[in-house]
């Protein structure tokens, strides 16, 4: 108690220092916090959830289609549980600067593999009975102002309307959210009968399957099991678990996960740099009041403990002030571009990720000051002058 007494004394007093310090360290959690999401929700969240999943492309390229007649094919594999399919409208909300991920599925096989969608009682049913109906995520629901049993009219860059009709007018049925382990997206759903019946274009197909496996079944094994019984046909497949899909499906720009993780690494190396060398010039300029805590009979081990405390009580309230301002930012940009942006303010994932980070850059840059402290002998720092 009485290390932790004189670190307060000492920020107090080197309040300059303090305060730069503690904006060095929230501004780099700040960054990790956000970028930490984003790259959360680009992987698809968590592999249990995700990482389960099987998502099947036509081999050709995402803008090709598969025909229907093969989900009975994929079906009758044995170790195959369930198969949905989904198909992306190329949708956009009033004009073409809006787009929107909207996604034409059989309702009740595509709520049964996506157990990170969290739906109020009684909206599935309503969803379910309603040809002409979508579901929402709250976050572009709240965005756009719709509420249930608003019209939506959606345009699409892939498949013209009805005949006679300017947009497809497709009828709020419910609501839902995304959990953090599913990567919080934002997207919309509406019925696949409604969407074949309505086009003109690739009636009869689709854009991807999913697959859920059977407990016990490998993923990875089914997915190969999948592409080969399609290898020789017209329509060859490439099969990946959902959150491989998704990362090489956002590698197409470039490798935004790994560029992520460059930037958050340079940041805490930039970060511990900083922070040990202002606390090792602390150390020096402490000099004296050091020597006369060792006079006063203080051992390495509580002079020790006296500059981790310092180091540790820097990182870990900035790294508090930098999540809960990261998170935070999180928070108003999705509401604000929720189209865009993934429902992610702060998943327990990166959080327990900025803990452990917190712990070694506390311990890390308290290092080098601590070894500086230690050769500090008494008498020679009753000679110096700390002012």
């Amino acid at each position: 108690m009485k290390e932790l007494l004189v670190v307060i004394e000492q920020l107090r007093r080197q309040r300059l220092h303090t305060l730069i310090l503690l904006a060095s360290v929230a501004l780099t959690f700040a960054a990790y916090t956000v970028l930490g999401s984003l790259r959360y929700s680009l992987d698809s969240g968590e592999e249990s959830v995700s990482g389960q999943r099987l998502i099947i492309t036509p081999q050709s390229g995402l803008m090709a289609q598969l025909p229907m007649a093969q989900k009975a094919r994929i079906e009758a594999l044995p170790g195959v549980a369930q198969v949905g399919h989904a198909t992306w409208l190329g949708a956009y909300y009033q004009d073409q600067r809006q787009m929107q991920m909207v996604f034409a599925v059989q309702p009740q096989a595509w709520l049964a593999q996506h157990p990170d969608m969290i739906v109020k009682p009684g909206v599935a049913e309503a969803f379910y009975a309603q040809r002409d109906g979508i579901l929402v995520s709250q976050g572009l629901a709240d965005r756009y102002g719709w509420r249930v049993g608003d019209v939506v009219p959606l345009g699409s860059i892939l498949f013209q309307p009805p005949t006679g009709e300017p947009a497809w007018r497709l009828r709020v049925a419910g609501t839902f959210t995304s959990a953090d382990n599913g990567g919080g997206r934002n997207f919309i759903l509406m019925h696949y009968d409604t969407l074949n019946e309505g086009r003109s274009l690739w009636r009869d197909t689709v854009g991807s399957f999913m697959v859920t496996a059977k407990p016990g079944v490998s993923v990875q094994g089914l997915a190969n099991e999948i592409d080969a019984a399609f290898a020789t046909t017209p329509d060859p497949t490439n099969s990946n678990t959902d959150q491989a899909f998704h990362s090489e499906f956002f590698a197409q720009f470039g490798n935004v996960t790994f560029m992520i993780k460059a930037v958050v690494a340079a940041a805490f190396g930039s970060l511990m740099l900083v922070v040990s060398s202002t606390l090792a010039l602390a150390v020096r300029q402490s000099t004296r009041d050091i020597g006369v805590l060792k006079v006063l009979g203080w051992s390495h081990a509580r002079v020790l403990r006296l500059v981790f405390w310092r180091s540790g009580a820097l990182v870990w309230l900035g790294s508090a002030i930098g999540i809960g301002a990261g998170a935070l930012f999180n928070l108003l940009v999705t509401r604000q571009l929720s189209q865009f942006m993934p429902d992610v303010v702060l998943p327990w994932a990166v959080l327990g990720e900025a803990a452990v980070i917190t712990m070694l850059v506390s311990v890390l840059t308290g290092l080098v000051p601590a070894l500086l402290a230690l050769r500090i002998r008494p008498l020679q720092a009753l000679t110096v002058d700390n002012g």
